[in-house]
């Protein structure tokens, strides 16, 4: 929703209360006084938001510019360029393509890729015509991409060859009109790399042999010259994205994205990153079954920068990519950062380009985030780590800690169009400065709502000062800079006795120790207490004697720190842990182990050999 002038003058009012341009009281509730905005310029508080399509938004910004890098796909093995003029000739075959199938205006489909362009052109030319990207991960399992198909009634699904093998198992119990499936190296330029993928692919099951459902065939449809397709015309609270959250909560939502609220995220981060230009360089590792994937790559295209999709996302390689790029800017995970710390091919000048290096999904522990900064500046970056906080709901990010700008251990300051209050839980009543509270927060940037599951919406939506607020479940305290601080998750919070825990309070700590590599801290039951906690550990050194100095430590630093009412009671040491597809430690999936580990008999006090 558009900005009144009167917000606007409000805002420009608080803005100078702040910074002392005029004399008066301050209310002490952050949400009132809007802290964040003694930071941004005048200009950006009376900015009215682009009403626009992604396209159409996507288009104005580059047209000047056509002949600009827009996309270069990295294979492995080759590069292919593709220009902001191409990039829109695709559009637009797409577009014809969709509209040859009979995909119209509001019609959703289903839209399962990896990093490719073919991602970028589908994307782009849905908004075009007006249909609505329904986001699926193609590495779903064949039952919940069932659920997630027939929860939206689709009757397009159009994917990369590695969602084809799960989409067949699910296929006869479906009402699928359309199936388009492309090689997902379909983009790379080398004949012989491509021919061996896709015969590979072909005696998988992966390519179906129908030419109905080539990418190539259905593309040719589009490349007729009589052929034409318009824009639509934009219109305020159009759902533009349907992206499913992780899951992990075992609820599986539909998150309805309009084109504001993705265009007025990019928006804002114009008063974020200043620093970065046209025509540099942004390493995109995020893939586009996520919305975060999709954010970044908006990002990156509106910014006029030349994307490199990386067909690697794996961290594994990661560092590799940073060096080999040196880009101006990157986002990824805190699995993808930490593969810095002691990483031996870090030398001085390889990060030179860096200015905004950032890490978004899951907390990064302000342990690990001081040894990045320290390999960082070993490469000669040119800022430190950028912490970035969000959600699927909020089409992204809503706060960023830009890199030393900010209070260090903090998530930064909300962006210049968004707000945030602490709120008590039991009662609701927004607290004042470095109160600990529920975390919510309003931007414009907001979910319509989950797709067909109003009552899930309702548990988080809620309506006040005439704003629509997102509680985030996560608990922390604002101070007067607007600095957030995150102290834990309300839905990980779990009572010991009679004290509450809070895992991630935990997990900070045990990042201390140097030993540790990843850490997860979940409840179990007990017979006395309810629930008592229990560390899994993954070591960097990993032995009998190392396991023992880790729990002797673990106890020592959370007695000394928290209080040894809540001193753990059980340990189990790992190679690895459980992840999510999103990249995320699968808490669920662990405390699910557990349970059956207990049920069996199998939890002994203290320490547990993984198997």
């Amino acid at each position: 929703m558009q900005r009144t002038k009167e917000e606007q003058l409000r805002d420009l009012y608080l803005r100078d209360l702040l910074v002392g341009k005029r004399q008066g009281p301050l209310t002490g509730k952050p949400s009132k006084d809007k802290p964040h905005l003694k930071f941004y310029p005048e200009e950006a508080l009376m900015q009215s938001f682009p009403q626009k399509t992604m396209y159409q938004y996507l288009y104005d910004l580059n047209k000047d510019d056509l002949d600009d890098i827009a996309l270069v796909f990295d294979t492995g093995f080759d590069e292919t360029k593709i220009t902001y003029r191409q990039l829109f000739e695709n559009i637009d075959t797409v577009a014809k393509s969709l509209q040859k199938l009979g995909i119209k205006k509001n019609d959703k489909v289903a839209i399962s890729f990896a990093n490719v362009p073919e991602s970028a052109y589908t994307i782009y030319a849905l908004n075009k015509i007006g249909a609505i990207a329904c986001l699926i991960d193609p590495r779903i399992k064949a039952y919940n991409l069932e659920k997630d198909l027939e929860d939206l009634d689709v009757k397009t699904f159009i994917g990369i060859s590695e969602s084809y093998k799960n989409l067949k198992k699910a296929e006869n119990n479906l009402h699928l009109e359309n199936i388009i499936i492309t090689p997902t190296i379909r983009s790379a330029t080398k004949k012989l790399p491509k021919t061996i993928y896709l015969t590979a692919n072909l005696l998988k099951g992966n390519q179906p042999l129908s030419l109905n459902r080539n990418w190539s065939q259905f593309i040719a449809k589009g490349k007729r010259k009589a052929l034409s397709v318009e824009a639509v015309p934009f219109e305020q609270e159009k759902v533009a994205i349907i992206s499913y959250t992780g899951g992990t909560t075992g609820v599986h939502k539909g998150v309805e994205l309009s084109n504001e609220a993705m265009n007025t995220l990019i928006f804002a981060h114009d008063y974020l990153m200043d620093a970065i230009k046209r025509r540099e360089v942004f390493m995109n590792i995020l893939p586009q079954f996520m919305v975060y994937g999709i954010f970044t790559l908006h990002l990156a295209l509106c910014r006029g920068l030349e994307t490199h999709m990386l067909l690697d996302s794996s961290p594994t390689n990661f560092v590799k990519h940073l060096i080999d790029l040196n880009p101006t800017m990157v986002f990824g995970g805190p699995i993808h950062w930490e593969t810095l710390i002691g990483n031996p091919s870090i030398h001085k000048g390889c990060f030179s380009n860096l200015k905004a290096p950032v890490s978004g999904g899951e907390k990064l522990s302000l342990a690990k985030e001081q040894a990045i900064n320290k390999e960082l500046k070993k490469g000669s970056s040119q800022e430190f780590m950028c912490n970035g906080y969000g959600a699927t709901e909020l089409c992204g990010s809503v706060s960023l800690k830009y890199g030393k700008r900010n209070k260090d251990g903090t998530i930064g300051r909300l962006h210049v169009f968004d707000n945030a209050k602490i709120v008590d839980p039991e009662t609701k009543r927004e607290l004042s400065y470095h109160e600990p509270g529920e975390l919510w927060i309003t931007t414009p940037s907001i979910m319509k709502g989950y797709y067909h599951r109003k009552e899930e919406t309702e548990k988080v939506l809620a309506y006040e000062d005439g704003k629509k607020w997102f509680i985030s479940g996560d608990l922390g305290e604002i101070d007067e800079n607007g600095d957030i601080l995150l102290t834990g998750r309300s839905k990980r919070l779990f009572v010991c006795g009679l004290n509450n825990v809070y895992p991630p309070q935990m997990e900070e700590l045990i990042y201390t120790l140097p030993n540790v590599d990843k850490c997860v801290v979940v409840p179990v039951p007990d017979q006395e207490l309810r629930e008592v906690p229990k560390v899994h550990l993954v070591l960097n050194q990993d032995d009998e004697k190392a396991r023992e100095e880790a729990i002797s430590s673990v106890q020592s630093v959370i007695s000394e720190k928290i209080g040894d009412e809540v001193l753990p009671h059980y340990y189990e040491f790992h190679e690895q842990l459980k992840y999510t597809p999103n990249g995320k430690i699968d808490i669920e999936a662990i405390r699910k182990d557990d349970l059956q580990k207990m049920q069996l008999g199998q939890m002994s006090k203290q320490l547990i050999k993984s198997k």
